[in-house]
C-alpha cells in the first residue's frame, strides 16, 4: 500500500537548501564576509548529504521490499533506477561543462577530459571525479546501492537480509585497514554504506509498525549532532577539512541522520499537521537544485569578483546569487527533469512501482 510521505519530501527539501547555503557560505567567507545566518549553516550543511544517503536506503527498501525473491522484478527496477539518475545527470553535466567553458575557460574536450568522459557519464568510481559537477561525487554511492539492491531482488527476503548484514560486516572490517587504493573498492567499502543500510533498517522497522518513538528519536538526534559538531569544531584542523574523513563524518552525522529520517517517517500525519508548500516544492525539485546550483554559484562568483564587498553590496550579491541558484534549479526541474521523468513513466509498465533516489523528489513510499 502506498501513502503520502510529505515529511520525507520536506526533509529532502530542507537538506537540499542547507547544501546550497553551505556552498554559498564558502564564498561568503572567501569574499571576507561572515554573514551570521550563512556562518551557522556551515555547521550542518555538510551533514545533509548523510541525510540523503539514509533517505535513499529507506525509500528504495520501502518501495521494493515486497519484490524480494522475484527475479523478474529486477530488470524493470534497474531500468527505472538508471532512467531516474542518468538522463537528468547527463543534461546537467553538459550544461555545466558549457557554462565552465564559456565563463571559466574550462576545456571539456581536452585529451584528458575525453579520456574520462565515459567514466564520468557512467558514474563509475574513479580517481578522477567529474570536474564539472563536483557535488556529483555522491551519485556513484547511490548507483552502487541501487545495483546491489537489484541483485538482492533475485533472492528470498531472508537471504537478502543476510547479504545486507554481510555487506555491513565487510564495510566494518574495511574501516580497520587503510583506504583501498583501487577506486572501484572505495565506494562499496565506504562507511557511507552504513547510512544506506541504516535507511533500509528504518524502512524495515516502519514496515513492521514501529513508529512510536519519533519525539525521542528527534531529540536524541539533535543532541547527538550538537555534541558531535562541538567536538569536531574543537579539533586543531579546520571544521570542513576534518570532515573530509568519511569515517569521522559518518560517526558524527550518520546516527543523527538515521534518527531524523525515522522521526520524519514515524511522525507522518501527526506532526507537523501542515507541511509548508514551498518546502514540499523544494523537495520535489531537490535533484535538479542539487545538480545545477553550484554552476550558477560559480557564475555569480565571476560577477562578485568585480564588485565591492562592503556590507550592502555584499548582501545584495548574496541575495541575488541565492535567488539565481533557486530559479535555475526550479527551471531545470520544470524544463528538463520532469519531461525526462514523464518519458520514463510512459515506457514502464503501469503496475511498476515508482522509486526515487534520496536526492531526487518523491512524495510516495511504501
Amino acid at each position: 500500500m502506498t501513502q503520502q510521505v510529505h515529511n520525507l519530501t520536506a526533509l529532502r527539501g530542507a537538506a537540499c537548501l542547507l547544501v546550497i547555503l553551505a556552498h554559498l557560505q564558502t564564498w561568503d567567507a572567501a569574499f571576507g564576509a561572515e554573514t551570521p545566518v550563512l556562518r551557522e549553516a556551515r555547521w550542518v550543511g555538510v551533514g545533509t548529504i548523510d541525510v540523503f544517503f539514509v533517505l535513499s536506503g529507506f525509500i528504495i527498501t520501502a518501495t521494493n521490499r515486497r519484490y524480494f525473491g522475484r527475479p523478474s522484478a529486477a530488470p524493470g527496477y534497474l531500468y527505472r533506477r538508471a532512467w531516474r539518475i542518468y538522463p537528468t545527470y547527463w543534461a546537467a553535466t553538459v550544461l555545466a561543462a558549457l557554462t565552465g567553458w564559456a565563463l571559466l575557460d574550462w576545456q571539456p574536450l581536452s585529451a584528458d577530459a575525453l579520456r574520462n568522459w565515459p567514466a564520468w557519464l557512467a558514474l563509475v568510481p574513479t580517481a578522477d571525479l567529474n570536474p564539472f559537477i563536483g557535488q556529483a561525487w555522491t551519485l556513484p554511492y547511490e548507483v552502487v546501492f541501487y545495483a546491489a539492491f537489484g541483485v538482492l531482488l533475485c533472492v528470498p527476503p531472508r537471504a537478502a537480509a543476510a547479504a545486507l548484514g554481510a555487506w555491513a560486516v565487510a564495510v566494518a572490517a574495511a574501516q580497520t585497514r587503510p583506504v583501498p587504493a583501487e577506486p572501484w573498492l572505495v565506494v562499496p567499502l565506504s562507511p557511507f554504506v552504513f547510512e544506506f543500510l541504516a535507511g533500509a533498517a528504518v524502512a524495515w522497522l516502519a514496515g513492521r509498525g514501529v513508529r512510536g518513538w519519533w519525539r525521542t528519536a528527534l531529540l536524541v538526534g539533535v543532541a547527538y549532532a550538537t555534541v558531535g559538531i562541538v567536538l569536531v569544531a574543537a579539533r586543531p584542523e579546520p571544521y570542513g577539512l576534518a570532515l573530509t574523513d568519511a569515517r569521522l563524518r559518518v560517526l558524527v552525522f550518520g546516527p543523527p541522520a538515521v534518527l531524523l529520517v525515522y522521526a520524519a517517517v514515524a511522525a507522518e500525519g501527526r506532526w507537523p499537521r501542515r507541511v509548508p508548500g514551498w518546502l514540499l516544492r523544494c523537495g520535489d525539485a531537490a535533484y535538479s537544485l542539487y545538480l545545477v546550483h553550484f554552476q550558477v554559484l560559480l557564475a555569480a562568483v565571476v560577477v562578485g569578483m568585480k564588485l565591492p564587498h562592503t556590507r550592502l553590496p555584499h548582501l545584495l550579491w548574496l541575495a541575488a546569487t541565492l535567488t539565481a541558484m533557486l530559479a535555475a534549479g526550479f527551471a531545470f526541474y520544470v524544463l528538463v527533469e520532469k519531461p525526462l521523468l514523464n518519458i520514463g513513466r510512459r515506457r514502464r509498465k503501469p503496475s511498476a512501482p515508482v522509486v526515487e533516489p534520496g536526492i531526487a523528489s518523491t512524495r510516495r513510499a511504501a
